[in-house]
């Protein structure tokens, strides 16, 4: 198998945690270089983003949630699914708020923010459906050692990426106290850097980051 990915990209680091925490057999490659990546990446992703999964038959497989469930129901042990139904609908909730709902609209404000967009009627909606979806989180969030208990779950592959942007988006957007309302979100940093799955994802990222920003330096 061979997954596109690169390390700051969030929804590429919640495919790394899975296949990390599941020592699946995945080659990581690059795609392209260059921000938007080039397009004659349509010819492997067809929306031209990752990550992207090529399976050993050849099949692509692309948007993040899809590739999570096809490396769950591939390799299913160690599982990221509770054996309880309830608590797999509970652990599936957290994992969609966090892409929908959050990490969604915080990548649409990045974009926003570094275009200095005037559109405050479209920042101020995404704000709100941010606002929204942290609510619904900080109500799941457990009391360790993972997000929702004593088990890693899919929402611990989600939550380690949306958690780790929002440390450069308080700065960016100039809410240094966004995350007040939501402690137990804020606090799930530490439990990510003491998981030496999450903190490998976590630390990646943190070194994109570095590239990244002396990319724009640079540039």
């Amino acid at each position: 198998m061979k997954l596109y990915s690169r390390p700051l990209s969030p929804y590429s680091s919640i495919i790394r945690c899975i296949a990390y925490y599941k020592q699946a057999p995945i080659k990581i490659v690059a795609p392209p270089s260059g921000f938007p990546i080039p397009e004659d990446f349509r010819a492997i992703s067809p929306f031209n983003r990752i990550p992207v999964l090529i399976t050993g038959s050849g099949l692509t497989i692309v948007e993040a949630s899809v590739i999570a469930e096809y490396l769950e129901e591939h390799f299913p042990e160690p599982s990221l699914l509770p054996a309880d139904s309830r608590d797999r609908a509970i652990v599936r909730m957290t994992a969609r708020t966090a892409e929908l709902e959050v990490l969604a609209p915080v990548m649409e404000l990045f974009e926003l923010f570094f275009r200095k967009s005037k559109d405050d009627a479209r920042i101020s909606k995404l704000f709100k459906q941010m606002e929204i979806g942290l609510t619904e989180i900080e109500k799941r969030i457990g009391n360790g050692p993972f997000a929702l208990g004593d088990q890693m779950t899919l929402a611990d592959a989600w939550l380690t990426p949306t958690r780790f942007v929002f440390n450069n988006f308080r700065v960016i957007s100039g809410r240094e106290d966004l995350l007040d309302l939501y402690p137990k979100f804020d606090a799930l940093q530490q439990l990510i850097i003491q998981d030496p799955v999450l903190s490998l994802v976590w630390y990646e990222m943190t070194d994109g980051l570095i590239v990244f920003q002396g990319e724009l330096e640079s540039a």
